[in-house]
């Protein structure tokens, strides 16, 4: 049972992806092409300046849509996942998420995002703006039953969003 992982509040950033987000992400649709499922090993790492400080690091997951490209070829990110492991509050997982996402808004006009440490799920629009703007969904828990569904549900739309755009 995958629980007891979570119950024990011992699964790792690692576990957290293997346990939760890659079974929801196969349930959702997301390895049909012509999306593409990218790990951190996998991306480039990103540097971005921000006032006297530069912040650099790996997405965990990103799901780009190989047949649609943007500005200078650039894969369109359909959804960027920030892991953390379990035990962790999920909003933490928000600054590292934010500052990838923005970074996609140089060649694309929104990115959805994900922060999850396996228990707690919480999207994120990203949207152009001057400056920037993101929304928060609520708060979805894979443990509930009916916010467990509404996060397959969630995870579903966003990638018919995208088809229905393209």
């Amino acid at each position: 049972m995958k629980n007891w992982y979570y119950l024990l509040g011992k699964a790792s950033e690692g576990q957290v992806k293997a346990l939760t987000t890659f079974p929801l992400l196969e349930l959702a649709r997301f390895y049909s092409y012509p999306i593409q499922i990218n790990v951190e090993e996998g991306i480039d790492e990103i540097e971005i300046a921000d006032e006297d400080k530069i912040i650099t690091g790996r997405f965990d997951i990103v799901a780009v849509d190989r047949a649609r490209p943007t500005v200078n070829d650039v894969p369109f990110w359909i959804l960027v996942i920030e892991s953390k492991e379990c035990g962790v509050e999920i909003r933490q997982a928000l600054p590292q998420l934010l500052t990838y996402a923005y970074d996609s808004l140089k060649c694309q006009p929104s990115v959805w995002g994900l922060a999850t440490n396996g228990l707690q799920h919480l999207f994120v629009l990203v949207e152009q703006a001057d400056p920037p703007t993101y929304q928060l969904l609520p708060e979805l828990h894979l443990l509930e039953p009916e916010r467990s569904i509404r996060l397959l549900q969630v995870l579903k739309a966003i990638g018919k969003q995208h088809f229905a755009a393209t």
